[in-house]
């Protein structure tokens, strides 16, 4: 080996590291141990230790800060899959008119198991011999307002003719949408009525889930004494809206991240040298990245090429009137259609997540990474470095 390279011993120390021998490979400012430390993250230590080469770089309530700020306010409530703006990413990322239509019905055919399970328990609840039955049936005879039971039998018939409604649209909106064809499954998917059709199942079944909680929690409140019965409603509760709230973020990770089309989100050896945190954090900065680019539906899914010849085709028409690029709308004026591109399709300047170190944290980092280009600490076998014994 070159003497002008510097040289690391076999000899491991007390962290089973590999430690060097060579000191004139360190500058004389900095200490063994910051150089010790420099290499133990090195790119190959942390491979032979861990198998990847690149770690998270937020902790986990930065992340999770990042993952709700995606989805907007009424998701929180409802979530993302049973908007509207969800079976429209779903027609226009879904190139194959087989799977789209196969992808809008497959739901359907779920939602009907879930609604029979659903509307065998409410009658037979509302049909029950037991005393809580009896109570509230008494009540809706003699139509008394002022007790809890009178409610929770409303509640509860209602919950019955929703689920019936429910059932209802699913059956039909299946039988209907599964009978278009492959070839005509976007023209019909992706037009106003048709997305409709598509999402009113979807709405009623969510205000059935929800009349049902209600109906539970009002014979919770019915049951229990006052303070258990506000412990016990708390959680179901809690628990709902935890599932809302992480489906409705993961959600929007799904559709910025355009993981609905059949390309990769990333190329497969800079997927697999990620580690599952560092992949979500990359997945959330190009989620952020989308969100600040706001692109239009139609032109999401397509690539710099489809829309360049989109554009070419419609001034070759005599009529066209370049009047979409005029005024002051995102900068977007006559022959500006390059820049208008450069805004929804580079991600470069785009800022997407902020930097949560702090100024010591960036200088460190900054002094490492300086110390790793002006030393020479990788032999030039790797294999006299890594052990996979």
């Amino acid at each position: 080996m070159n003497q002008s390279t510097a040289t690391l011993s076999n000899r491991n120390g007390p962290n089973g590291h590999t430690e060097s021998n060579n000191a004139n490979s360190t500058p004389s400012a900095l200490t063994r141990s910051r150089f010790n430390k420099i290499k133990r993250h090195s790119t190959f230590q942390m491979l032979n230790s861990k198998g990847f080469t690149q770690t998270s770089q937020l902790n986990y309530f930065q992340r999770i800060y990042l993952l709700y700020s995606l989805p907007k306010l009424q998701e929180f409530f409802i979530s993302v899959d049973h908007r509207s703006i969800w079976r429209r990413h779903l027609a226009w990322s879904l190139r194959d008119g087989d799977h789209l239509r196969n992808a809008v019905t497959g739901r359907f055919a779920s939602n009907m198991v879930f609604m029979s399970l659903l509307l065998g328990t409410e009658i037979g609840v509302l049909f029950s011999p037991s005393k809580p039955a009896d109570a509230f049936r008494k009540a809706l005879d003699e139509a008394s307002y002022g007790q809890l039971d009178f409610w929770a039998g409303i509640i509860l018939c209602i919950s019955i003719g929703m689920t019936l409604s429910t059932l209802l649209a699913n059956f039909t909106a299946w039988a209907i949408v599964g009978a278009v064809s492959p070839q005509n499954s976007h023209a019909i998917l992706r037009s106003s009525i048709g997305l409709y059709a598509a999402q009113l199942p979807a709405r009623l079944v969510l205000l059935s889930i929800y009349c049902f909680v209600v109906t539970v929690a009002l014979f919770i409140f019915i049951l229990l004494p006052r303070v258990w019965c506000f412990i016990i409603a708390i959680f179901p509760i809690a628990l709902i809206g935890h599932i809302v709230f992480v489906y409705s973020a993961f959600g929007r990770l799904v559709m910025y991240t355009k993981a609905m089309r059949r390309e990769e989100i990333f190329e497969c050896e800079e997927e697999d040298s990620m580690t599952p945190k560092r992949l979500f954090e990359a997945l959330l900065k190009r989620s952020h990245e989308e969100k600040a680019r706001d692109t239009p539906l139609p032109l999401f899914y397509k690539t710099r090429t489809e829309i360049t010849e989109q554009i070419s085709n419609l001034r070759s028409r005599s009529d066209f009137v370049e009047n979409g690029w005029d005024g002051e709308d995102g900068g977007r004026k006559s022959g500006g259609s390059e820049d208008y591109l450069e805004k929804i399709l580079e991600v470069d300047d785009v800022v997407a997540i902020p930097d949560f170190r702090s100024d010591d944290e960036r200088e460190q980092e900054q002094e490492e990474g300086a110390l790793r280009n002006s030393i020479e600490i990788m032999p030039q076998s790797p294999l006299e470095t890594i052990s996979f014994g």
